[in-house]
């Protein structure tokens, strides 16, 4: 302060609103071995510019004592991947691969290829490319179905997924609708109009269901039919018209 020649008064009454801003805003966030960071809010939908993006900030545990009972040097950053990506998501922000390999002093390329492994394991990991379906990874949504199809119950993929009740529902709905859609003939586009998803989400579905259409899963998808067959059938016919024998919409 004194290089912009500030009275004494002056710079002591700026440095002392400063440590009441720092107390008041970040004291209380930040515990021993945490760090404020500032990550994009789980709201933000893709293909906001960057600099038009609500950043949250977030308290993240870089350290944490039982992190030295962990011997295996991948087992312990596998470790601290899932700890800090559900720690910025229940905070509501989600971290990219870069801000972890940032946060964590590894190489984006080794981020990537440890998510990988871990979601290769049936572990969930939220990050902003996984969350909004962003790339051409495998979409959450696919694999949230997957622990569905596989006869988890709701309260398991909770806690499985950090995602909530109604957002799982929702995705079970939607796969339902393609499922029934799908075995009534209708073609993709059609898809795509009548339950408004995109086609990598189709083509995910679709693939689950030709995956997943053996004896061992057939309860579980008995299950969607006797719950949304029916339902799914009246509403397109009222939407759409039924189909006629050449497979077209009729009205």
């Amino acid at each position: 302060m004194q290089d912009y020649s500030f009275p004494r008064a002056v710079c002591r009454s700026l440095s002392e609103l400063f440590i009441s801003y720092i107390d008041l805003y970040f004291s209380s966030q930040r515990k021993e071995s945490q760090v404020i960071f500032h990550g994009v809010s789980k709201d933000v939908p893709p293909g906001v510019p960057v600099d038009e993006m609500n950043l949250v900030s977030v308290s993240i545990t870089i350290y944490d004592p039982e992190d030295c009972k962990v011997k295996n040097q991948r087992e312990l950053l596998d470790k601290r991947i899932m700890r800090i990506s559900n720690e910025a998501h229940t905070q509501g922000a989600l971290l990219t691969q870069a801000g972890i390999a940032i946060l964590l002093g590894e190489s984006t390329k080794t981020i990537s290829r440890h998510i990988e492994a871990l979601e290769e394991n049936g572990e969930l990991v939220p990050t902003r490319g996984k969350w909004k379906d962003i790339g051409p990874g495998v979409s959450h949504k696919k694999r949230i179905l997957e622990l569905y199809l596989k006869g988890y119950e709701y309260t398991e993929i909770e806690r499985k997924t950090q995602h909530s009740g109604e957002a799982i529902m929702r995705y079970v709905k939607d796969f339902a609708r393609i499922m029934v859609l799908t075995e009534e003939g209708f073609e993709d586009e059609e898809l795509r109009i009548i339950t408004g998803l995109s086609e990598k989400t189709i083509q995910e579905y679709k693939e689950l269901i030709e995956t997943y259409s053996t004896e061992e899963h057939q309860e579980r998808l008995d299950q969607l039919h006797s719950i949304f067959g029916k339902k799914e059938t009246s509403r397109t016919n009222t939407e759409t018209g039924p189909k006629n024998s050449s497979g077209r919409w009729s009205r």
